[in-house]
C-alpha cells in the first residue's frame, strides 16, 4: 500500500462486489482480516472504501452473517456506525446495543459478528489525532486512548442520522474527487472526526475488556485450531477456566450462538473452503470426512442451507 504524505490530497478508493468471502476479507487497504460466514445462502458482499490522507472512511456491506477476526491498522481506532442491520450484532465479543457506537483500538481483535445481512460505515483514525482532538475538545489530559473503548451510545435515531451523514460524505468524495484540495481534504478529516467523537462524553471512563470476551476470543481460537479434532465442552471449560454456563453466555454474547453450533459454522467453512481450492486427491467424502462429517447426508443438507448449492457443485465447478 502505497503512504500518503500529509501535503498530499490524493485519494485511494477501492470498491468491489463479492461472492467470495475471502477475496472480502482481502480487499480493504491496511487492514489484516478473516471472515467466516455464519448464516444461511450464498455469501454477497461490497465494499467501498476511501484512504483520505490520514484516515479511512468506508461501508461495508454483506449477507448473510459474517464473523471478523483482525485487528485496525497498526496506531488507530476503528468506528462503526450501523445504517441496516439484521439479527444480532457483537463488537469485540460483546453484544451491540442499540444505539451503540461500534468500537475497536488496534491492540483489539475487532472481534465483529452480524448473525444477518449487516450494512454498516467504518471510520479509522489515527490514535495521535484522536488524542489531540479529545484534549482540544474537552479539555481532557488524562483521556488514554490506547485503552480498550467503552460502549459509547447514543439514541438510535441519532446513530443513524450520524451514519447516513457519513454515507453522503463518502458518496460526494467518491463521485467528485478531484474538487477536493488540500483544504476541502482538512475540512473533510475535521467533518468526519466531529461526527465520531461527538458521541463521546467528556467524562467517559474506560472500561476493561469483560472477562467473558476474553473466554470468547480463547474458544473461538481453540476452535479454529482443532476442526478437524474438535474438542469436547469439557475439554473447553478446562482450557478456557470457565464453568459451562459462562462458556455458553461468553460465546453467545460474542457470536451470537453456543459452542456447538459455532464449531458447526467454522467446519462447514472449511469444507467449503477446501471445496473451492481442491488438490489433486481432494473428494467431497474425503473433505466431509476430515472436517468430521460422518454422515454424508446431513453434510451435505447442511451445505447447502448454508451455501445454496451441493458440495458436489463447488467442488465440480472448482475442477472446471
Amino acid at each position: 500500500m502505497t503512504t500518503l504524505d500529509e501535503s498530499s490530497s490524493r485519494l485511494q478508493f477501492v470498491e468491489g462486489h463479492f461472492d467470495n468471502i475471502d477475496a472480502m476479507a482481502a480487499s480493504p487497504l491496511a487492514w489484516d482480516l478473516e471472515y467466516e460466514q455464519i448464516g444461511r445462502g450464498r455469501f454477497q458482499g461490497h465494499l467501498s472504501q476511501l484512504m483520505l490522507d490520514r484516515m479511512q472512511l468506508g461501508r461495508v456491506v454483506w449477507s448473510p452473517g459474517v464473523l471478523q477476526r483482525g485487528a485496525a491498522p497498526p496506531g488507530t481506532w476503528m468506528f462503526g456506525l450501523p445504517l441496516v442491520s439484521e439479527g444480532s450484532l457483537h463488537i469485540r465479543r460483546r453484544p451491540v446495543h442499540p444505539g451503540e457506537l461500534l468500537a475497536a483500538t488496534s491492540r483489539d481483535d475487532v472481534g465483529f459478528t452480524s448473525t444477518g445481512l449487516a450494512d454498516v460505515m467504518v471510520v479509522v483514525l489515527p490514535t495521535p489525532l484522536i488524542d489531540r482532538w479529545v484534549q482540544a475538545r474537552r479539555g481532557s489530559d488524562t483521556f488514554d486512548v490506547d485503552l480498550p473503548s467503552p460502549r459509547w451510545q447514543v439514541s438510535v435515531a441519532e446513530m443513524t442520522l450520524r451514519a447516513g451523514e457519513l454515507h453522503r460524505l463518502l458518496q460526494t468524495l467518491t463521485a467528485q474527487p478531484c474538487d477536493f484540495g488540500q483544504r476541502g481534504l482538512s475540512a473533510v478529516e475535521s467533518k468526519i472526526f466531529d461526527v465520531i467523537l461527538d458521541m463521546i462524553p467528556s467524562a467517559e471512563v474506560i472500561e476493561p475488556l469483560h472477562s467473558r470476551a476474553r473466554i470468547a476470543r480463547e474458544v473461538l481460537q481453540i476452535l479454529k485450531e482443532r476442526l478437524d479434532d474438535p474438542p469436547s465442552i469439557t475439554d473447553l471449560c478446562v482450557a478456557v477456566s470457565a464453568r459451562e454456563r459462562t462458556l455458553h453466555l461468553s460465546c453467545v454474547e460474542a457470536f451470537g450462538r453456543p459452542p456447538a453450533s459455532l464449531l458447526a459454522e467454522l467446519r462447514l467453512n472449511a469444507a467449503h473452503r477446501a471445496l473451492l481450492h481442491p488438490s489433486k486427491t481432494t473428494s467431497v467424502t474425503a473433505v466431509a470426512t476430515h472436517y468430521g462429517f460422518t454422515h454424508f447426508g446431513r453434510f451435505a443438507a447442511a451445505y447447502r442451507q448454508r451455501f445454496g448449492e451441493l458440495p458436489s457443485t463447488t467442488f465440480a465447478r472448482a475442477r472446471q
